[in-house]
C-alpha cells in the first residue's frame, strides 16, 4: 500500500513461510495421481478444486479464451494498466496450481478431445446451470459409460432436480433464497445481507468435501460416484437456529422477528430474537482507536465473574459499579446503555492492546482483522502458513492462499503454477493423449485450441467488477 499522501513507500520484500513449498523428493500427496477434469468457473466450483490441488490432484481448466471464466477479468490491482486474461490476482488465487486447456468444446473435434480426456481422468467437475452437460450430451449415464469409475461432480445453485433445477444462481441470490440473508443486520433494521458472495466459498467447502467422499469411495471399491451439489441447499445447514427458533418461538414471539445482530440474549430498546448458542451481557463489537471501518474489538462476557474482571480493566468506573448490572438478567436489560459506556472506554485503545490485555484477564475478546491484518501481522495464520509468497509470472512475488488443513503423512502443498491460457496444451494433448506435434499444430491452425480473430495476448477493456 502506498501512503495517503501519494508518496512511494518503501518496503521490504514479503517473507516466505518456511515449510509451505513442494518439498523436493517428500512424501507425495493425499491425492497425487487423481487427475480432475475441471470445468468450473466463477468461485464455488473453482474452490473445490483449488482444496484438491493443494492434496497433490493434477487438475486440467478447460476454458475457451472467448468465454472464460468471468474471474479472470474481475479485482485486478490497483492502478494496473495493462489488464488481461492471466493477471488477475483473484482469480489465480482461486486457482493456483491448476493446468489450462484451451479448447472449442462445441466443435465436433473439441468434445471427441473431452471424451478421451475423461477416460483418463478420475474426476469430473462443472459449476454450470444444470442444463450445460446435458445439451453436450454428457450426463452421469454417458460419462460413466466412457470411464465406468469416473466421479462426476456438478455444483449448481439448486441441483440437478426439482422446479427450480433450471434457474440461474450467484452467491448472493442464493444467500437471500436459503434464508441466509435474512439472519443478518442490526436489531430492529431491515436484513443487511453479507455483502460477499459466501455462499460461493461455503458451498465450495462443503462440495470438496463430498468429493473427498466419493474420491474415497472409488479407491476403496473402484466404483465411480455422482455428486450433485446445490449451492442453495449447502447454505441450509447454516441456517438451523434461525429455523429452530422460527419453528419453536413463533408464539412467544408473538410472529415478530428480527436480525440477532451481534448480540446474544434478548434486552435494552430492541428485542432480539434467535438462537445464539451461550448469551451474555455486554456482547459485541465496539470501536477502537484509529475508527476505521476494521477498528473494532469484540467482547464477550458470559458470567458474572467475567463482568466483574471487566469492570476492573475499565478501572471500576462508577456507572459499572451499580448493583443491578451484578447479574446476567440485569445487565442483559440495560444492554442499550452497557454499549455506549464500554464503547466510549474502548474508543480510546488500540484493538490489539485491548485484545491482549482482556484475553489475561479472562474475558473473551478478539480483535477485527482487516484482509491486511490477516495476511500481514496475524502471528498465527503466519505460523501456520497460511498465506505463503509465491512468484507468479505476470504478478512477481506475492501472497496467495494456502487450503487451511494439516495431515500427519501427507501435507498440503501449494503449487507456484497457474493455468495461464492455454500453458498446458501441449503436455494435455501429447502426453496424456499421445497426439503427434503435427496433430496438435492442426488443432490450433483450425482455430480449435485458440481462436482464430482472437490475439493471444488478450487485454481486458472493462473488468467485471
Amino acid at each position: 500500500m502506498s501512503p495517503a499522501d501519494g508518496s512511494q513507500e518503501s518496503r521490504s520484500p514479503l517473507p516466505a513461510v518456511p515449510g509451505d513449498e513442494p518439498p523436493a523428493g517428500g512424501p507425495p500427496g493425499a491425492l497425487t495421481g487423481v487427475r480432475v477434469l475441471d470445468f468450473t468457473w466463477s468461485v464455488l466450483g473453482p474452490t473445490v478444486t483449488r482444496a484438491l490441488t493443494s492434496f497433490g490432484a493434477e487438475v486440467i481448466k478447460v476454458e475457451w479464451p472467448k468465454r472464460a471464466d468471468p474471474m479472470r477479468t474481475t479485482m485486478y490491482r490497483a492502478g494496473e494498466e495493462r489488464k488481461g486474461l492471466d493477471n488477475g490476482p483473484f482469480f489465480h488465487n482461486l486457482n493456483t496450481g491448476k493446468r489450462s486447456l484451451t479448447l472449442d468444446v462445441r466443435s465436433s473435434r473439441g468434445m471427441e478431445i473431452i471424451r478421451r480426456l475423461i477416460g483418463v481422468s478420475d474426476v469430473v467437475i462443472e459449476s454450470f446451470s444444470s442444463q450445460v452437460f446435458r445439451s453436450w450430451g454428457l450426463d452421469y449415464d454417458e460419462l460413466r459409460r466412457i470411464n465406468p469409475r469416473i466421479v462426476y461432480v456438478s455444483a449448481s445453485g439448486f441441483g440437478h432436480s426439482g422446479p427450480y433445477e433450471t434457474y440461474d444462481t450467484w452467491g448472493p441470490t442464493a444467500q437471500a433464497f436459503n434464508g441466509l440473508t435474512s439472519v443478518s443486520g442490526l436489531p430492529g433494521h431491515p436484513p443487511a445481507g453479507w455483502g460477499w458472495s459466501y455462499m460461493d466459498v461455503a458451498g465450495g467447502a462443503m462440495a470438496t468435501v463430498a468429493t473427498l467422499a466419493a474420491i474415497h469411495h472409488q479407491v476403496a471399491t473402484g466404483e465411480g460416484q455422482y455428486v450433485d451439489v446445490s449451492q442453495v441447499e449447502a447454505g441450509l445447514s447454516l441456517t438451523g437456529p434461525s429455523v429452530l427458533d422460527e419453528n419453536a418461538g413463533r408464539e412467544r414471539r408473538g410472529g415478530e422477528t428480527s436480525p440477532p445482530g451481534n448480540r446474544a440474549a434478548t434486552g435494552g430498546s430492541t428485542p432480539v430474537y434467535g438462537y445464539r448458542g451461550e448469551w451474555g451481557a455486554p456482547y459485541g463489537a465496539y470501536p477502537t482507536l484509529g475508527g476505521g471501518h476494521n477498528d473494532y474489538c469484540v467482547i464477550c462476557v458470559l458470567t458474572d465473574a467475567e463482568w466483574v474482571a471487566l469492570r476492573e480493566e475499565m478501572g471500576r468506573p462508577a456507572w459499572a459499579l451499580d448493583p443491578s448490572l451484578d447479574t446476567a438478567d440485569g445487565r442483559v436489560e440495560q444492554q442499550d446503555a452497557l454499549d455506549e459506556r464500554i464503547a466510549a472506554w474502548t474508543g480510546s485503545h488500540d484493538k490489539y492492546e485491548l485484545m491482549r490485555t482482556l484475553q489475561g484477564a479472562g474475558i473473551r475478546c478478539g480483535a477485527v482483522q482487516s484482509a491486511e491484518d490477516r495476511t500481514e501481522h496475524d502471528p498465527q495464520l503466519a505460523h501456520r502458513g497460511v498465506f505463503p509468497v509465491l512468484d507468479h509470472p505476470s504478478l512477481g512475488e506475492h501472497r496467495f492462499e494456502a487450503t487451511p488443513i494439516r495431515m500427519s503423512e501427507t501435507d498440503r502443498v501449494t503449487p507456484p503454477s497457474w493455468p495461464l491460457l492455454g500453458r498446458d496444451n501441449e503436455y494435455v494433448l501429447r502426453d496424456l493423449l499421445g497426439m503427434s506435434e503435427e496433430e496438435v499444430r492442426e488443432l490450433d491452425r483450425d482455430g480449435l485450441t485458440w481462436p482464430a480473430d482472437l490475439p493471444r495476448d488478450v487485454t481486458v477493456s472493462r473488468s467485471l467488477w
